[in-house]
């Protein structure tokens, strides 16, 4: 998904890791970065979009190979409000993605990863890293299995939701496994998807007093989807998606003594539209709940998806991103939350070789207080992240160009460790692919 929006399974932008969608994965959420759409191998955009000057033949696969050296000034790296530290940064992002170019069936592997190293600030360094195959087996002409599997390392960063570090990052590792099946009848369809994902993770610094070790957010969760649609026309399908998950945690009982392992359920209606290989959008609404097996609690919430691209408009290319989801929580005060975000990304030629890339996004974060734990009241972590670039098309391998971002984080409870910052990067941003 182009940009660090987080895409519509959730959110892989502001430090979110609770679901990881194959299409698209952001792997340097350490601010600063984005990952702008037309830089990144690891987007799953059709190879029409990459230029016919790009790609390797390798038999019947051609590889895309690609790196992203971003060197640039971070001028608040620890997202403080008070004496702000700056910093040069370098961030580099090497990926590998190898497609099949078969008639039928169709086979994806793909290596990506995001480095960024700080001169003033080495404990805000991070290494995170992808290795994913995924593929799709062609029964017949209207029925086909996909699946999925990988492993990722990522960095849970300052200045984004659900951080309880106080100075060096927790590390995240995690093994997604996705199987799917999809059937159509004439007009009619379905498509069942199951799920799986372990999560790891690892302090390297201490935590603050109202957050959870790593020892106990430690987890697995499960999904199972089930979407029922009726093709209206060929451009047009209407869908209704019912969904369960579980989530089961390794320490059955926290460092708080609280036990998280709960039950969800939801159930949406919505519509996809594709018009040709650039333009194809997916949205949803509906309702979600998740009910906690130990208390019996259980949080609510109206969700809500749109995601795709929109290319109308010949030069402009537009990814929005909406959607809302129920995560859980590192904060040991408070038992989940609600994230939201709405977004926009775009890549736009202005004239060649010169093209403008860039994005907004506002990020809402409701936090639910845990049961049983006294004076703690309703949270709500707001971040909003703003990027503007400009990229000169040296070859259609080769493009080299300014880029800056802005991010600002705000809390209804500061006191509480709420965020309160606002950040600004400057880079030269250059980018090498074939």
């Amino acid at each position: 998904m182009g940009w660090v929006l987080l895409s519509c399974a959730a959110t892989a932008a502001y430090g979110q890791v609770e679901t990881i969608s194959p299409a698209r994965q952001t792997l340097d959420q350490q601010t600063p970065q984005v990952d702008l759409p037309d830089a990144s191998a690891s987007t799953g955009t059709a190879p029409a979009e990459r230029g016919n000057d790009l790609g390797i033949s390798v038999g019947a696969f051609t590889l895309f190979p690609q790196l992203d050296l971003s060197p640039g000034y971070d001028d608040n790296v620890f997202a403080t409000t008070t004496a702000p530290v700056g910093s040069a940064v370098v961030v580099v992002r090497p990926s590998l993605e190898l497609r099949s170019e078969w008639l039928n069936h169709s086979l994806r592997l793909l290596a990506n990863g995001g480095f960024g190293f700080y001169a003033n600030a080495p404990t805000q360094n991070f290494q995170n890293y992808l290795i994913q195959a995924d593929g799709k087996l062609d029964i017949r002409n209207d029925i086909y299995a996909t699946a999925l599997i990988g492993f990722r390392r990522y960095t849970e960063a300052l200045g984004t939701p659900n951080v309880s570090f106080a100075q060096q990052p927790t590390v995240v590792d995690s093994v997604p496994v996705e199987l799917g099946y999809y059937q159509r009848f004439n007009r009619l369809f379905y498509q069942l998807n199951v799920a799986a994902t372990r999560y790891w993770y690892y302090d390297y610094s201490t935590i603050t007093s109202l957050g959870l070790p790593a020892a106990s957010r430690d987890r697995i969760e499960f999904d199972e989807r089930l979407k029922i649609g009726y093709e209206v026309s060929e451009d047009v399908a209407l869908f209704i998606a019912p969904v369960i998950n579980q989530r089961r945690y390794v320490d059955t009982v926290n460092s708080a003594g609280q036990q998280r392992d709960s039950t969800g359920w939801g159930i949406s209606v919505g519509a996809s539209y594709s018009l040709g290989a650039k333009t194809s959008l997916e949205g949803s609404v509906g309702l979600t709940s998740q009910t906690y097996t130990a208390s019996g609690t259980t949080t609510s919430a109206t969700v809500f998806s749109l995601g795709g691209t929109w290319n109308g408009y010949e030069p402009l290319i537009v990814r929005p991103t909406l959607s809302r989801t129920i995560n859980e929580s590192a904060l040991s005060n408070y038992q989940n939350y609600v994230s939201t975000v709405v977004g926009i990304d775009f890549t736009y030629d202005i004239h060649y070789p010169w093209k403008a890339v860039g994005g907004i996004s506002y990020n809402t974060a409701d936090y639910t207080p845990a049961p049983g734990v006294s004076g703690v009241n309703p949270r709500t972590d707001t971040f909003v992240k703003a990027s503007i670039g400009l990229l000169y098309e040296v070859r259609p391998q080769y493009s080299i160009g300014p880029l800056y971002e802005y991010s600002q984080g705000s809390s209804s409870d500061v006191a509480a460790g709420g965020p309160q910052y606002s950040r600004n990067f400057f880079a030269i941003r250059l980018v090498a692919r074939r």
